[in-house]
């Protein structure tokens, strides 16, 4: 197994202990989403994809321009847009005109029913979560983890 530079020893090249780190994030990652997905769909008949779409709304508190929204979730506009259409059929999302003039500044928007549904939703996501991913780390693992992460977007 090949080793780590020691501190403040510059890292030049993608070893092969960064690769491996990077395909088992890859990897880990994929697998509890798709173990998050699966008890959402369980319980709701509902994918995760649907549900993150609903939490990214309520965090921006109930609405947001669909930019925004693709921002939030770093997701395409067109990705974003399928999914959109699908909330809006069932009544849980409504797009309006933000200005009356300007077709760019929709808005979209939590309908009531949206912001029960996430939050019902909510109470199965955070189960998973606690299930799936936070029972596995203990306090430490989880401030290791922020801090990779904050040095990951820091780097973008």
């Amino acid at each position: 197994m090949e080793s780590l530079p020691s501190a403040g020893e510059p890292v030049t090249r993608l070893d092969a202990v960064r690769l491996t780190a990077w395909r088992d994030m890859q990897t880990i990652t994929a697998e509890l989403e798709r173990s998050i997905d699966e008890a959402l769909r369980a319980e709701w008949d509902l994918p995760l994809g649907w549900f993150d779409v609903l939490a990214a709304l309520q965090r921006c508190g109930g609405d947001a321009r669909p930019s925004e929204l693709a921002d939030e979730l770093r997701l395409v506009r067109s990705s974003l847009s399928r999914r959109l259409d699908r909330l809006e059929e069932e009544g849980w999302v409504i797009r309006r005109d933000g200005s009356g003039v300007d077709h760019r500044s929709i808005v979209v928007e939590l309908t009531k029913r949206g912001r029960a549904l996430w939050r019902d939703m909510n109470v199965t996501y955070r189960r998973a979560v606690q299930r799936h991913f936070a029972s596995a780390l203990d306090h430490h693992d989880v401030e290791a983890l922020r801090t990779a992460l904050a040095r990951l977007a820091a780097g973008r």
